[in-house]
């Protein structure tokens, strides 16, 4: 990526004014190549009073970077598939500006101290004392929770949007968990429940599943079973299967394309089933 001076991101910013064909074909190619980090260094340089300017600016970017997300869903699937990082991905497409370093400091920090909480608490043998802990961390030190007022709000299913509110869908809340509490190693996976994503913890024991949008609730085999008789369906055992990172970031761009259809928001909707299909091919 390249590095600009304050000197070459003023005359950026003074070139954007002229808003001429000509002008945005170069800036669409010049916004390819530049980071996250110099488009809001960029950004800053546009008077806030300037709305016009800053409007203009922000659609050669959503335009510019949504397309680009194609090549990076695909490095992405084929590089490992780091959960945390498809989420961010997904993000950037609400929001290309978004400071993904300050979003990844501010998880690790979460861990650390999780971390510290569980060494200095004597745990027992059984695994409920420690998914206890977690919870009281995750739902009344951390204050997440399921955004049950604006369930089908899109912002749910942003990573930087749930982290900063507080507040989102049972996949968002789930990943967010899964982020915390894999980095110090602990044996917790995703469950991919219809309609209302579940995690694990099994670690030599029968596996026990959490409701991270329920505030950590402990469900049993028997409530899910009533939650897919609600829903209509017939029970499969595949629907208490741990999903792949790349099923992950899919259903969640799936939930997003079901509300952007319901919202008519056509275009935003084909720009998810590309990245999904990427995955797919992946």
């Amino acid at each position: 990526m390249p590095t600009l001076s304050t000197t070459e991101i003023k005359a950026i910013a003074k070139l954007l004014k002229s808003q001429d064909a000509t002008t945005t074909k170069l800036m669409e190619e010049q916004l390819k190549t530049f980071d996250n980090g110099l488009l809001r260094e960029i950004d800053k340089e546009i008077s806030p009073g300037d709305i016009e300017l800053k409007n203009y600016f922000l659609n050669l970017v959503f335009n510019t970077k949504r397309e680009q997300l194609k090549s990076d869903f695909l490095k992405w699937a084929t590089n490992g598939s780091d959960l945390q990082e498809g989420a961010f991905l997904i993000a950037l497409f609400d929001n290309p500006l978004m400071d993904t370093e300050y979003y990844s400091s501010l998880i690790a920090k979460w861990a650390n101290t999780l971390n510290s909480t569980l060494k200095k608490v004597t745990l027992t043998d059984d695994p409920t004392s420690i998914i206890n802990e977690i919870n009281h961390f995750m739902f009344m030190e951390i204050g997440l929770k399921g955004n049950k007022e604006s369930y089908y709000d899109p912002k749910n299913s942003f990573i930087d949007k749930v982290l900063e509110r507080r507040a989102g869908n049972p996949i968002l809340l789930s990943v967010i968990y899964l982020l915390i509490t894999n980095k110090l190693g602990l044996s917790f996976n995703g469950v991919n429940m219809p309609a209302h994503f579940l995690i694990q913890y099994a670690d030599g024991y029968d596996p026990i599943l959490i409701d991270p949008f329920n505030q950590g609730e402990i469900i049993t085999r028997n409530v899910c079973q009533d939650r897919i008789r609600a829903l209509k369906l017939t029970w499969q055992e595949d629907y208490l299967s741990c999903p792949t990172n790349k099923q992950i970031i899919s259903r969640i761009m799936q939930n997003l394309i079901n509300i952007y259809t319901q919202e008519e928001k056509f275009e935003l909707k084909e720009y998810l089933e590309s990245y999904i299909n990427v995955l797919k091919k992946a």
